[in-house]
């Protein structure tokens, strides 16, 4: 099974655009915007790991079942998130 290259040109341009996405995280950082600074900084993180995992390691041109691992990884990590903040969002209600 043969691959496709990437162009120079496409590598290029997905550094330019992390380059930037580096840079709004940091202006982000310094403008206050309340309550929304984590979900703006998880949200910029998470288009920078889809850019790196899908055109710098290739799973964008990877068969199905690489799709499959990474969404069966992906479904654990939520799943071990949201019993982990479920425990931490009901410690107030023990009393000891």
């Amino acid at each position: 099974m043969s691959e496709p290259i990437l162009s120079v040109r496409t590598y290029w341009t997905i550094f330019l655009i992390l380059v930037a996405l580096t840079a709004l995280t940091v202006g982000v950082s310094l403008v206050e915007i309340g309550r929304w600074h984590t979900p703006a900084g998880l949200a910029i993180a998470t288009a920078k790991g889809l850019l790196v995992g899908l055109f710098f390691m290739h799973v964008i041109y990877s068969p199905r079942l690489t799709w499959i691992v990474i969404a069966a990884s992906l479904f654990w990590f939520g799943l071990l998130m949201a019993l982990t903040l479920a425990d931490y969002f009901t410690r107030h209600w023990s009393v000891y």
